[in-house]
């Protein structure tokens, strides 16, 4: 099953190019302390190779670009261990294979304290062409 997953996942990358989705809620520390929620307006694009995020700030765009190294499926989790341009390591962590798709986990080692910091982006699809329907998902 843990492989059906992974195989599902990259086949759909591969046909259609990417899956896109809005995420306009943020929340950190979902899992350690008391949550805090921050509206963002972002879009994840996953695509075979990459994952690339991009924030809309008030500079303006923010876009961070993710090279997969590495996929692993633990405890019925996709888990992504990428590199960001600046040679940093990022890891996306999906819901389990049963849980709906809702959210991913992000997780990153802070800069100036080393601690592992965690962020969980909740998503909903975004419409790709004009038939598409639109998912909308809250988590």
């Amino acid at each position: 099953m843990k492989t059906l997953c992974l195989i599902f996942l990259f086949i759909h990358f591969n046909l259609f190019g990417q899956e896109v989705y809005y995420s306009f809620l943020t929340e950190t520390y979902p899992n350690i302390y008391r949550s805090e929620f921050k509206w963002v307006d972002r879009r994840i694009v996953f695509e075979t190779n990459d994952v690339t995020i991009v924030t809309e700030t008030k500079q303006g765009k923010d876009i961070e670009v993710l090279n997969i190294q590495e996929t692993q499926v633990l405890d019925d989790r996709l888990i992504l261990i990428c590199e960001n341009r600046s040679k940093r390591n990022i890891t996306i962590v999906f819901p389990k294979e049963q849980e709906e798709f809702l959210y991913v986990d992000y997780y990153y080692r802070s800069p100036t304290t080393n601690e592992e910091i965690q962020i969980r982006l909740h998503l909903e699809e975004m419409q790709i062409d004009q038939g598409d329907p639109v998912k909308i998902k809250f988590g």
